[in-house]
């Protein structure tokens, strides 16, 4: 099993580990059932990224105000594809270059749009094929192998990748 060794992705992945399953409701809210890209956007914080004014969260008196980016995740597609200085698009044919700590994201029913975003946890070798380990919130998993990810939403299903710089 292949895991980070840069403290930054150890970081990451600590967080997602405590909280897949825990929410961490009273730093940064909760969406319920579309929680994903608020839960990666968790983990990015706990990498060391910084908020700026397009990808940010406020929790005050009056609620949780999240941009689109924070909790969307074609919003945060788009959010990535105006900053190559976080993450570089891969595509499902690239996916060998995929590490732990960058992110995923599925379209389920290739409209275009991404419908799922998680962090990829692991990196392991079965049957000498190269298995991509994700974990997200909503559906809470670590460890969950891409392909059963997949296979849960059809033959239709889209994969994209960012890898993230350091």
């Amino acid at each position: 099993m292949v895991r980070a060794t840069e403290e930054s992705v150890i970081r990451q992945l600590a967080y997602a580990k405590a909280h897949f399953k825990n929410p961490n409701k009273s730093e940064f809210g909760d969406l319920g059932g579309t929680d994903c890209v608020n839960f990666t956007s968790q983990t990015l914080i706990a990498r060391g990224w910084k908020m700026d004014a397009e990808w940010s969260f406020a929790l005050d008196s009056s609620g949780t105000h999240y941009t689109r980016p924070w909790i969307s995740s074609t919003g945060f597609r788009d959010y990535l594809q105006s900053r190559p200085e976080r993450a570089t698009a891969l595509n499902w044919d690239q996916r060998d270059q995929v590490v732990v700590g960058d992110v995923v994201q599925f379209d389920w029913d290739a409209s275009g749009d991404r419908d799922h975003t998680a962090v990829v946890s692991g990196i392991e070798t079965v049957s000498g094929k190269r298995v991509i380990l994700l974990t997200s919130h909503s559906p809470a998993a670590f460890d969950w192998p891409i392909d059963d990810a997949i296979a849960e939403h059809g033959s239709s299903t889209k994969v994209y990748f960012w890898h993230l710089a350091n």
